[in-house]
């Protein structure tokens, strides 16, 4: 089941306490966006963009499909996650083609 934005909500909050981060201007400091765009992803009115994903999922300190995950974005008991694979600083995500 996919994450409601109250879930998401609720998460962000909790993980921000785990890791001593005061306010959302502080993450998004850490993660490279703005305090706007966070609030907007975790209410999930807004999607983050692809380039965006790896620094917000560090200034959390979770992977990327995680992130995924917690925004909703992804439904870990039906989908399969992708193959991360690197070049240089680009970031490519695979996912297995259904069966």
């Amino acid at each position: 089941m996919r994450a409601t934005p109250e879930q998401s909500q609720a998460w962000l909050r909790a993980r921000m306490d785990e890791l001593g981060i005061a306010s959302l201007a502080e993450l998004a400091e850490r993660s490279g966006s703005d305090k706007g765009n966070l609030s907007r992803i975790f209410r999930q009115i807004q999607s983050p963009r692809v380039d965006a994903l790896e620094g917000l999922a560090a200034g959390l300190d979770i992977g990327v499909y995680e992130l995924l995950v917690r925004i909703g974005s992804i439904d870990p008991d039906d989908d399969t996650p992708p193959a991360v694979s690197r070049s240089g600083k680009a970031v490519r995500f695979t996912w297995p083609k259904p069966v």
